[in-house]
């Protein structure tokens, strides 16, 4: 069983004694997985929170934190385990049940900490890559995680049947101090916003997301 666990993972424990220790309930044994669920616990978070902001520049605190609270909840990491048949291996004490709880994502997080103990933090990475890639592919359909010029493209295409145009520049004069002008078209609208930052693609996205602004204020 734990075999068939550990290929599910996509992990093949060195310590064998680890996987057994995180499989185990605190009502079976004195000698349980809490500590190594507390480790996983603070493992998945790092994670999640460092591919969300590494991943979505233009997303606030807020938002970040929403969105890794949506990964990292009990009955998504129940799903998750759930989905690599975690429960089967499961040592319970007597009439313990893995139904109405939240022991298939404590468990979950148990195993977490048992492979980075096991091996390091960016094999552990790359595990959790592998567990959590649906989650990650589903938060980037949502509208409030595309960044402006992909939602602005999409309005478009879909009201026009075209797309914005962009010209940018750099100006280098010094009260600007090297930042990027840029200035966003809808040609059919008749519309056009301005941009700045310290990147040509920073520009570009600011321009864009006034750009959203003055469509939604003339529709409205």
């Amino acid at each position: 069983m734990m075999d068939n666990i550990s290929s599910n993972l996509g992990y093949v424990f060195t310590d064998k004694r680890l996987i057994e220790l995180a499989l185990t309930h605190k009502s079976f044994s004195l000698a349980n997985n809490e500590r190594l669920e507390f480790l996983g616990d603070a493992i998945l978070n790092l994670y999640v929170s460092e591919k969300l902001y590494a991943s979505y520049e233009d997303l606030n605190e807020g938002k970040l934190t929403r969105f890794k609270a949506r990964i990292v909840s009990r009955d998504n990491l129940n799903l998750v385990a759930l989905n690599l048949e975690i429960g089967e291996g499961i040592k319970l004490g007597k009439g313990e049940k893995l139904e109405g709880n939240s022991i298939l994502g404590n468990t979950l997080e148990a195993l977490i900490g048992a492979i980075f103990l096991d091996s390091n933090f960016s094999k552990t990475k790359q595990v959790l890559d592998n567990l959590f890639r649906h989650n990650f592919n589903e938060l980037s359909k949502i509208d409030e995680l595309k960044d402006p010029k992909s939602c602005l493209q999409e309005l478009i295409q879909k009201k026009y049947k075209s797309l914005p145009r962009y010209s940018s520049k750099e100006n280098t004069t010094s009260s600007y101090k090297s930042r990027f002008e840029a200035i966003c078209y809808v040609d059919e609208a008749k519309l056009r916003s301005n941009g700045t930052a310290k990147t040509r693609k920073g520009a570009e996205l600011e321009a864009a997301a006034i750009m959203l602004k003055m469509i939604e204020d003339n529709d409205s």
